[in-house]
């Protein structure tokens, strides 16, 4: 069963229920295919490459309550490279693609995790995703799949191998990252609500204390 029910308003949410998603990854590697599949159930084999970044939309709803699902699919090309990092601020979740015929996005992969380290606070949620589990791998890429699998254990990481074209684990991706930001995003409500209620000392009694101290009996 699915965690997501799509509704196509656009209405304004609290802060709470919005979730910035970033896809960061070299070009072709399927960012933009991933998003159509998520946001439309839909794959093209003829995508265009995404020129600085696009903006999607997509409002689901959790427990009844509505989460507004705001993702960025930026550009892996190099000329964009200065301008990603104005798309990525403020995320709370980022998506690291490879594909695995591409041994080029792989090694990527410490460049773009670098990236959001730099440039973002820590983030609540992080995937490494090697793509296009449909194809037919040679014993070589299976390989970059095993080491990709591995930098994601050694980087605390969660790792996905999705497909777009077939939706393989494309809706487990996005229910984890959910899942993370939400659950995140509660624990801070809690610290909050613990520093609300902690007691207020006053100073008043404390300055009777000392006053008393330093008064002698006459």
């Amino acid at each position: 069963m699915s965690l997501f029910s799509a509704d196509s308003s656009d209405e304004e949410l609290p802060k709470q229920n919005v979730i910035k998603i970033v896809m960061l990854g070299q070009t072709g590697c399927g960012k933009t295919s991933i998003v159509m599949r998520f946001i439309e159930n839909t794959f093209s084999e003829t995508t265009s490459t995404t020129i600085g970044a696009a903006f999607f939309l997509k409002t689901v709803m959790i427990n009844n309550e509505p989460i507004n699902i705001r993702l960025w699919d930026t550009s892996g090309q190099e000329r964009f490279k200065s301008l990603v990092p104005l798309y990525y601020r403020h995320a709370a979740a980022a998506v690291l693609v490879f594909d695995p015929s591409d041994t080029l996005s792989f090694t990527k992969l410490k460049y773009w995790q670098n990236e959001l380290e730099n440039n973002c606070e820590k983030l609540p949620a992080i995937v490494i995703v090697a793509n296009k589990a449909d194809l037919n791998l040679n014993e070589q890429q299976k390989e970059l799949i095993l080491k990709a699998k591995n930098y994601a254990r050694q980087s605390q990481i969660q790792f996905f191998q999705t497909s777009a074209k077939t939706g393989k684990s494309i809706q487990d991706l996005f229910h984890y990252l959910l899942e993370q930001v939400l659950k995140h995003q509660q624990t801070q409500i809690n610290k909050q609500k613990l520093e609300w209620d902690q007691p207020i000392i006053s100073n008043i009694n404390n300055n009777k204390d000392k006053n008393n101290e330093n008064s002698t009996c006459c």
